[in-house]
C-alpha cells in the first residue's frame, strides 16, 4: 500500500497529515519525506531520549539504491525506526541536494513494492513538478487543505487540475482523497461543506473520500517527540480523527481494489 500526500501552495499540513496518519495506521508504517523542495522530518523528530534522527540514509538513499533494485525491501531498509510502530525515511533540508535526481520513476516503483505501508509527503504538487511520477505510482492521493476560504478554493483547484495530470502518467484515473485540516468541533461540518463546494467540480468522479484532522499542535508535538499513539495520545481529538480517516483510507487501498465510489465521512470517535 502506497498513500500519497500533497497540497497546493503553501503545502499546508503534508508533512504532519503524513506523520498522524502513519501514527494511526492499525500496523507498522513508513513515512517518506519525497518532497523536491526539502524536508523538515530530520529536524522535527526527537526519538525518546532526545536524540534527533541520524543524517543519512535519507530519500536521496534510497533514491539511488532504487535504480540499482534487486528485488529487496529498499524503503525499509534505509529507513530509520522512530516509534515501535513508525519508521521514518527524511529527506535532506535543502532543495539543492535533492536537484540531482532526475528519474523518480524508480523511487516510486520501491515505494509502491515496499513491504510496509507506505505514506509520501511530496510537498506542493503541480503538473509540472519532478515528482509528478511518484503521486502517479500511488494507489491514492491525499490532497491537504485548510477550512479557509481560500484554502478550500485553492484545494478545489488543486483536485482539477491533479485529476487530469494523474490520469496521463499513470494511463488510467487517479484516486484522490481531500483532507481537511480543521477544529475537532467543526470538522464534521466543514467535510460536509467542502463535499457540496466540489458536486460540480470536474475532478468530482475521482474523489473517493473526504475527511478531516483535528488540528492540535499540541498532540503534533507529542506526537513528534516520539510519545505512543495508543496511550494518552489515542484520547485526544487528533488520533481520534486520525483512526477516523484510517478507517475510511483502509478499503480504498486494500486489495483486491473496489470501484471509485465517492463517500464524504466526518467526525471523530
Amino acid at each position: 500500500m502506497f498513500i500519497a500526500l500533497c497540497a497546493d501552495k503553501g503545502s499546508p499540513g503534508v508533512t504532519t497529515a503524513s506523520l498522524v496518519l502513519a501514527s494511526a495506521w492499525r500496523g507498522p508504517a513508513l513515512v517518506v519525506e519525497a518532497d523536491p523542495a526539502g524536508g523538515d522530518l530530520g529536524i522535527r523528530l526527537r526519538a525518546p531520549g532526545g536524540s534527533a534522527l541520524p543524517e543519512v540514509p535519507t530519500v536521496l538513499s534510497v533514491a539511488t539504491a532504487a535504480r540499482a533494485n534487486h528485488g529487496d525491501d529498499v524503503v525499509s531498509r534505509h529507513a530509520h525506526q522512530f516509534t515501535k510502530g513508525v519508521a521514518v525515511v527524511a529527506a535532506p533540508v535543502a532543495a539543492e541536494q535533492l536537484s540531482g535526481v532526475g528519474d523518480w520513476e524508480p523511487l516510486a516503483e520501491v515505494l509502491a513494492s515496499s513491504a510496509l505501508p507506505v505514506f509520501a509527503d511530496l510537498g506542493r504538487l503541480h503538473g509540472g513538478s519532478r515528482v509528478m511520477p511518484v503521486a502517479a505510482g500511488a494507489d491514492l492521493v491525499i490532497v491537504v487543505g485548510r477550512p479557509e476560504p481560500a484554502s478550500v478554493i485553492r484545494l478545489r483547484d488543486r483536485l482539477v487540475r491533479l485529476a487530469p495530470e494523474l490520469a496521463a502518467h499513470r494511463g488510467g484515473p487517479p484516486r484522490l482523497f481531500a483532507l481537511l485540516i480543521a477544529p475537532g468541533r467543526h470538522g464534521p461540518g466543514l467535510v460536509g461543506d467542502l463535499g457540496r463546494i466540489l458536486d460540480d467540480a470536474t475532478a468530482r468522479p475521482f474523489v473517493t473520500g473526504l475527511g478531516f484532522l483535528a488540528h492540535d499542535p499540541d498532540a503534533v508535538q507529542r506526537i513528534e517527540v516520539g510519545e505512543d499513539s495508543s496511550g494518552r495520545l489515542a484520547r485526544g481529538a487528533l488520533m481520534r480523527s486520525a483512526r477516523v480517516v484510517v478507517d475510511d483510507l483502509t478499503p480504498l487501498v486494500a486489495p483486491p481494489a473496489r470501484s471509485d465510489v465517492v463517500a464524504v465521512r466526518g467526525g471523530a470517535r
